[in-house]
């Protein structure tokens, strides 16, 4: 566990240094904005993309094995992207390097095969870190590049996550539980991974486009027709194969289904904030009569606090899931996201009302409802299909952060002062309470997730199973 810890804070650090240095990028490999914008799509694409099919594999071949392959491709990816000196080279780096966005579903398998009484727990050890990293990447990168260059705002974490690789060799179990053995008799679906791949590779793109070409452009709706069609095939493909990749029938279950429009609910409502607070920080408070006229870097000083108190949310969060039961939890925790957002739509004049609002709506109130979700929709599941029961889970968040983005910039839009053309105050706090909205529209599914969690950390049928003889 104190592997996979570190590991997750690498790793989520690696996935969101590009961010902060992409101004950098754009000068030093002289590209315009539409390439720039190009890297950040590419490594979004490549983990939406690939997650459902590194997490099937983790299932069918067991989560050490998986999670091993994945880290090296993480650090190939990363010393790609470092020593990049053409936009090939580093939109490369970056597809290799999205992979890991995937790591938390493999994760979870090997924690499903190790850990029972105290799963929820584990999963909050994994999830609270791999926040925390992704706030410290966001917060660093910026500094170390200054420092030393951009070429170690990369290699720095891959130094680490290449030590951690070599660790898990010594310190992940090498023997696979029944559960693992017996996936590992199911071929891949190899039409349906390619299927959903495009679906979901033609949405997330699709998504990430519409703010330069509009909804109803060409190149939006040739995309969108793509996600249809090939979606639709998918389900047809999925219904008639012997193993497929993601069950349909998995899907159709209570735990899953509610746990899975849950996460794309507080998905769209996270990236909302996630949107707004750097924005209000950066705006210029002479020109604009509010904001703090903060700097990239001052920015990343006001985020921190929020990430770092996720981390610790992470593990809390797990022991009352274990305590309470996920849909308990989850309530709570998008309760006082909604607070947090109230607080920022009200108050937002001085530093410490938007160091608390982030705390409180992102720290605490996101980063607790990010880990019951995922131990909610593991405890729901058959052990064998922990690693895809949750990377759908990831897929349906990712979607709906690209959504809210769209609404928060929409939000923004909705009032723009016409001498200063920038957004007026009210926008912002339109922005925060369409947030807080959004974050407590799915308490009316939240009845339909389990309760607590059996002690065993598995569900009924999969404890009474009979153990696969010799395993």
């Amino acid at each position: 566990m104190a592997v996979l810890a570190v590991l997750a804070v690498a790793v989520g650090a690696l996935e969101n240094v590009p961010v902060p240095v992409l101004p950098l990028l754009q000068h030093e490999l002289s590209l315009n904005t539409s390439q720039a914008a190009l890297l950040t799509t590419a490594l979004i694409l490549s983990g939406s993309v690939t997650g459902p099919v590194t997490a099937k594999l983790a299932d069918i071949h067991g989560g050490r094995r998986m999670l091993l392959v994945m880290t090296w491709i993480i650090v190939a990816g990363a010393g790609l992207s470092a020593f990049a000196d053409s936009l090939p080279v580093m939109l490369a780096g970056q597809i290799l390097q999205g992979i890991g966005v995937g790591i938390l579903p493999v994760a979870f398998t090997l924690v499903r095969e190790y850990v029972r009484e105290r799963m929820a727990l584990a999963v909050g050890l994994v999830t609270g870190p791999f926040i925390a990293g992704t706030g410290l990447g966001i917060v660093v990168a910026g500094p170390i590049a200054d420092a030393m260059g951009r070429r170690w705002v990369f290699l720095l974490p891959t130094l680490l996550v290449a030590a951690l690789a070599v660790a898990a060799q010594f310190a992940l179990p090498r023997r696979k539980s029944p559960a693992a053995l017996r996936a590992g008799r199911e071929p891949l679906d190899w039409p349906g991974a390619l299927l959903l791949a495009v679906a979901l590779g033609a949405l997330t793109f699709n998504l990430s486009r519409i703010p330069r070409t509009g909804w109803l452009s060409t190149e939006s709706v040739v995309l969108s027709g793509v996600t249809l069609v090939t979606g639709a095939c998918w389900v047809a493909v999925e219904r008639r194969t012997a193993s497929p990749l993601i069950d349909l029938r998995l899907l159709g279950r209570r735990g899953v289904w509610s746990s899975v429009v849950v996460a794309g609910v507080l998905g769209a409502g996270s990236a909302v904030p996630a949107y707004l607070f750097p924005q209000l920080l950066a705006m210029p408070s002479e020109v604009a009569g509010f904001g703090f006229t903060a700097s990239t870097s001052q920015v990343s000083l006001y985020l921190f606090p929020a990430y770092l108190c996720a981390m610790f949310a992470g593990p809390m969060s797990g022991q009352l899931v274990r305590w309470f039961g996920a849909r308990l939890v989850v309530a709570a925790a998008l309760g006082v996201t909604a607070a947090g957002l109230l607080f920022a739509a009200v108050w937002h004049s001085v530093p410490w009302h938007v160091v608390l609002s982030l705390v409180v709506a992102v720290g605490i109130g996101v980063g607790t409802a990010s880990t019951a979700l995922y131990a909610g929709t593991i405890a729901s599941v058959d052990p064998a299909d922990t690693g895809v029961a949750s990377s759908v889970n990831m897929v349906a968040r990712g979607i709906g952060a690209a959504i809210g983005v769209q609404i928060s910039a929409a939000a923004l839009s909705s009032g723009t002062d016409p001498v200063t053309r920038l957004p007026t105050e009210g926008s912002f706090r339109f922005g925060f309470l369409l947030a807080a909205v959004l974050a407590v529209l799915p308490l009316a599914i939240v009845a339909f997730m389990p309760g607590r969690a059996p002690k065993t950390g598995m569900p009924e049928a999969a404890r009474v199973a009979d153990p696969i003889p010799g395993a």
